[in-house]
């Protein structure tokens, strides 16, 4: 096992290599992807969500294995509790990078699509 994953943003099509246990966010602003957050990456404002992609991804030449990224943890828990994320959504924020990933940024995420 690497010591670093790939990491895939869509719709950009951004992409680089982070050691496991980067936040997702964290990766998106290294790479100048669009993923917007004003709590400064405390779990509170949801303006990070993002849609990972499981499965096969011919076009990116990866396949992604459903522990690619940390599991849920305390803080995205209270928020689903409290406000509810769509099915299939993380937030960025919290959301660790353990694996090569695909990453949907959706377009209410996107600080530009205001």
């Amino acid at each position: 096992m690497t010591a670093d994953a790939l990491v895939i943003f869509t719709p950009s099509g951004k992409r680089g290599r982070f050691p496991l246990g980067t936040p997702v966010l964290t990766a998106a602003r290294s790479l100048g992807v669009d993923l917007d957050s004003v709590c400064g990456g405390r779990g509170i404002c949801s303006k990070c969500q993002i849609t990972p992609g499981y499965g096969a991804f011919p076009k990116h030449g990866v396949t992604v294995a459903k522990d690619a990224l940390s599991e849920w943890n305390a803080v995205e828990d209270r928020y689903h509790r409290v406000r509810g994320l769509a099915e299939g959504r993380r937030l960025g924020c919290q959301a660790q990078v353990m694996g090569d990933v695909v990453i949907d940024v959706p377009p209410k995420a996107r600080s530009t699509s205001r």
